[in-house]
């Protein structure tokens, strides 16, 4: 979560980051591994940390 939000504010992007545990709502979006990190309803990593600088890459 750290590092999505140190990516965010490095590109200067305005989005909403939010940190979901409900696991009803993670089978939802169809994710079979944790952590996962969506952008625009599309899963973009799943099943491991990613640093700040590969989110960025994802942004």
């Amino acid at each position: 979560m750290r590092s999505v939000k140190e990516a965010v504010a490095n590109k200067e992007v305005h989005a909403e980051v939010e940190y979901i545990t409900d696991i009803e709502k993670i089978m939802e979006y169809g994710v079979m591994s944790m952590p996962a990190l969506m952008i625009d309803d599309k899963i973009v990593s799943a099943g491991k940390v990613l640093k700040a600088k590969d989110v960025e890459k994802l942004l």
